[in-house]
């Protein structure tokens, strides 16, 4: 994360994010084991590791995985769903990708793997990539992982009720558009360009089921609906969203929100 704000953009949301935000399956861990034979002898680096959500199943592959995140209480909370899950493999560093090519990617060594789960946005792209080549292994690579956002980008009346109730309280709510296309560059054209070979886009759909408490804790784990960034109008602004989407349940007669989503894994090899 290449930016000034790179330490406090999340700031308020952790516990957040360690509850609510989805782990990615395990159908992309078993890919991501597959495609890059981890066993016992690798090393991963999850960089931008937010609380664990890909270096906490990737341990259970590996021999050792590196958690970089510049966000000190995002690794607090990572450490405690690491020793919830019995996994002592992880060694947690506060460090962004703007450390990481200033010099602490010799510290860490070779590596098999890169992974970067719902993060590569926020880094200075293509300098990053030069700098995860050069620490990877012959036959190891690169992977980011992506997910469907759905406060702005889901289609169902449930997620578009939760972003109206956001929008009456934030001036700066990111435009809801639906599934488009997020970024300008794609990935895999930008991964060639960087020297990454075998590059491969790899499309699994989820379907998840949300229930009230569960959706507005994930909103509250987004950094542009950070609980700090409606300051005292926060438990308003919750009460407002709980009853609406009480109302979209009554309506619809279930008891938990469906959703579907979408995980995209961009990898290359070095």
């Amino acid at each position: 994360m290449s930016d000034d704000d790179s330490t406090s953009r999340f700031d308020g949301t952790e516990e957040y994010y360690a509850e609510y935000r989805p782990d990615y399956g395990e159908r992309v861990v078993r890919y991501l084991e597959d495609r890059f034979e981890l066993d016992e002898s690798a090393s991963v680096l999850d960089l931008g590791c937010g609380t664990g959500q890909l270096a906490i199943p990737l341990a259970a592959r590996v021999g050792e995985v590196v958690g970089m995140d510049p966000n000190e209480e995002m690794l607090r909370e990572a450490r405690r769903k690491a020793r919830e899950a019995g996994v002592e493999n992880v060694e947690w560093v506060v460090g962004s990708d703007a450390d990481l090519r200033e010099g602490l990617w010799s510290d860490l060594g070779t590596v098999r793997l890169t992974t970067m789960g719902r993060s590569f946005h926020w880094m200075q792209q293509g300098a990053t990539l030069d700098c995860v080549h050069r620490m990877t292994e012959p036959g190891g690579g690169v992977a980011t992982v992506a997910d469907t956002e759905w406060l702005t980008r889901g289609v169902e009346d449930w997620e578009a009720a939760a972003y109206d109730v956001a929008d009456e309280y934030l001036d700066d709510l990111p435009e809801r558009t639906g599934p488009v296309e997020e970024y300008d560059d794609p990935w895999d054209e930008l991964l060639e360009a960087r020297g990454f070979a075998d590059v491969e886009v790899r499309t699994l759909r989820v379907e998840r089921e949300w229930t009230i408490d569960e959706a507005v804790g994930y909103v509250f784990s987004l950094s542009f609906c950070s609980p700090e960034r409606f300051g005292d109008e926060k438990d308003a602004f919750e009460a407002d969203l709980r009853e609406r989407l009480r109302e979209r349940r009554d309506e619809r007669d279930d008891r938990t929100f469906s959703q579907t989503a979408e995980i995209d894994v961009t990898s290359g090899r070095a």
